[in-house]
């Protein structure tokens, strides 16, 4: 039997080519039925999730509480890992059974739809493996209308993963779903014709030949003796010195540790150095995978203008990721525009405290522009709330009445002025606040941490 992972990142067509599977009569194992059944009413695992993360992530029917895990696990990454952590052992030893009892069936394929199918290493299970592909922008808009997140969310979700691309360049096979759902069947068909024609393939590996004896029978040639001796002429003899000679005892136990030790020595060469070689490669898909979530462009606008509001680079490259990915074209569905999603009334009142001459909501679309009227307003909330980062954040999404309502909460603020996230209402500020804050870290360590300055400069510099 032959085992198809099927893979794709989020929303991106995977079940459309496992229900065509499962219609032609092939067992899929989905690993999304599996998560769902060992943490429904019951589960082997919720115990483990229960111990781990406690009783508000588990439902009255002994269920666990999916939306409230989802909202933890994707606005926190030590969250979602110590979640992975829990389920691995027990949706590996599922999926095994579950290939086995396929397997016992007698069908000629099986086929394993797994989302983190290259993260979680399954693809080591199969045989071939078919990437589900689509461009992020489609990907994103699917996301969103299929399961109602904001713009938001949607990114969010789709930026913990592996994207698209790295999935299709690590799979035997590509189909792209960007099509009508007829082209993307056509497509999986053709590799299911394939994957068939492998699986019924498998002829019996040939016996290696023997060589026939070099004498012949009695009854080929009843003359020919059975054995033929080798003439006394044509042995050698050994030299007579030699042979007097033996290898002293303590010798050979030398030479035999000397080569176990040169053996080991060897072996534990060649782990080490492809242990490093390994780390070294991980080291460099790590921060392959943090350049490409933690993109910075408009550098020399970002550290200029921060500059002249007194206020953190690394806080702007922040809010700029999680505002519009660094994308300064784009508009929301509320008329927000531009890098730091400005709305229309707020850019007004901001250019008439700048006295910008000639203004035009268009504006908004010039990435310095949109920057520094960004930076106003986030320097104009640092003074109204203090200084305070958080609540400077907060009100950058929510809006200052609302943080001022908070900050009257004692639930919320004990002291007025300042806040913690764990105590803000849950919510999609709290969300936003989360992301800001830990990619705020991200881009600090990653692209403004100090720099020792260079001697001879302060040398230069001495009066």
């Amino acid at each position: 039997m032959r085992v198809i992972g099927i893979t794709g990142s989020i929303a991106c067509g995977k079940s459309t080519v496992s229900r065509e599977m499962m219609r032609r009569g092939f067992p899929v194992i989905d690993g999304d039925a599996l998560s769902r059944e060992l943490t429904g009413p019951g589960g082997e695992a919720v115990p483990a999730v229960r111990s781990v993360f406690g009783d508000r992530y588990i439902n009255p029917d002994g269920s666990m509480n999916r939306r409230a895990m989802g909202l933890l696990v994707f606005s926190d990454n030590r969250s979602r890992e110590q979640l992975d952590l829990v389920m691995d052992p027990f949706l590996r030893s599922l999926t095994l059974r579950k290939i086995e009892q396929a397997r016992a069936s007698g069908t000629k394929l099986c086929f394993l739809d797994m989302p983190l199918l290259f993260e979680k290493g399954y693809d080591s299970l199969c045989d071939s493996v078919w990437c589900v592909w689509l461009p992020e922008n489609l990907q994103l808009e699917r996301l969103m209308t299929r399961d109602g997140y904001t713009r938001e969310e949607a990114m969010s979700r789709i930026r913990v993963v592996m994207s698209s691309d790295q999935k299709a360049d690590l799979s035997t096979a590509v189909i792209d779903n960007s099509g009508p759902v007829e082209e993307t069947i056509r497509q999986a068909s053709i590799l299911l014709e394939r994957e068939l024609e492998r699986a019924g393939g498998n002829p019996a590996r040939r016996k290696r030949s023997v060589s026939p004896p070099l004498v012949r029978s009695d009854e080929e040639d009843p003359e020919q003796p059975d054995l033929i001796e080798r003439p006394e002429s044509s042995r050698r003899k050994p030299s007579s010195r030699k042979a007097a000679w033996q290898m002293p005892r303590w010798l050979k136990i030398s030479l035999v540790s000397l080569t176990a030790v040169l053996a080991v020595s060897l072996t534990s060469f060649i782990l080490m150095r492809a242990w490093l070689t390994r780390q070294s490669d991980l080291h460099r898909q790590e921060q392959l995978s943090i350049d490409q979530q933690y993109p910075l462009e408009y550098l020399e606008e970002i550290r200029r203008i921060s500059r002249e509001y007194n206020l953190s680079p690394a806080l702007i490259a922040s809010v700029i990721r999680n505002e519009s990915s660094f994308r300064p074209r784009v508009e929301s569905s509320v008329g927000a525009r531009g890098l730091m999603q400005i709305m229309p009334e707020t850019a007004e009142w901001i250019a008439h405290k700048l006295k910008t001459d000639n203004y035009s909501f268009e504006m908004l679309y010039d990435p310095e522009t949109n920057i520094r009227f960004g930076c106003w307003y986030l320097n104009y909330l640092s003074t109204l709330f203090h200084g305070d980062p958080l609540c400077v954040v907060c009100a950058y999404h929510a809006g200052q009445g609302e943080i001022s309502t908070w900050l009257s909460t004692p639930s919320i603020s004990s002291d007025g002025l300042t806040m913690s996230v764990d105590r803000l209402p849950e919510g999609p500020t709290k969300t936003y606040a989360g992301r800001v804050t830990r990619d705020y870290g991200i881009y600090q360590a990653k692209y403004f941490s100090p720099v020792l300055p260079d001697p001879a400069d302060s040398a230069d510099a001495a009066p």
